[in-house]
């Protein structure tokens, strides 16, 4: 199980490198590269509602909005601030990730959006993948902090 413990932890090393370069310049999103993350299927639960899909060119082609939409809102910096793994069994682990979204507002004003994400992975193909992901309400966060 420590095995699986490093490779998840790894994955989301990478994953939140990845994520943190294409939110500071459009020319850094690695599409491949983010999509690669992710299984053929996944599946999405956030409160406005539960989602799946396929690991194909229209995941590919939001990629790049999802972060430009970031920058959009006046988004710096994100990230990871805690990583907890809970293997489940020999091929599945759950990730608990702290992420630190930091910012400056069209009033030109710092600040950080903090929040908790779950993600479920499986290392059934060999290389882990996220297969599933939990959120809270990112849209509220934004309101929140006036950045939507």
């Amino acid at each position: 199980m420590m095995e699986m413990e490093t490779r998840v932890r790894r994955l989301f090393d990478e994953y939140g490198r990845t994520s943190n370069d294409a939110l500071k310049d459009a020319a850094s999103v690695n599409i491949a590269g983010i999509a690669a993350f992710f299984a053929a299927y996944f599946v999405g639960s956030t409160p406005q509602a539960v989602f799946g899909g396929a690991n194909d060119a229209a995941f590919r082609d939001v990629i790049p909005q999802g972060f430009a939409r970031y920058r959009e809102v006046g988004g710096k910096r994100m990230d990871i601030t805690g990583v907890k793994i809970t293997c489940l069994n020999d091929l599945h682990a759950l990730a608990e990730i702290g992420w630190d979204f930091s910012y400056v507002n069209k009033a030109g004003e710092a600040g950080n959006v903090r929040f908790t994400n779950f993600y479920l992975v499986t290392v059934a193909d060999g290389a882990p993948r996220i297969f599933a992901y939990i959120t809270g309400d990112e849209e509220k966060a934004m309101r929140d902090h006036g950045l939507a």
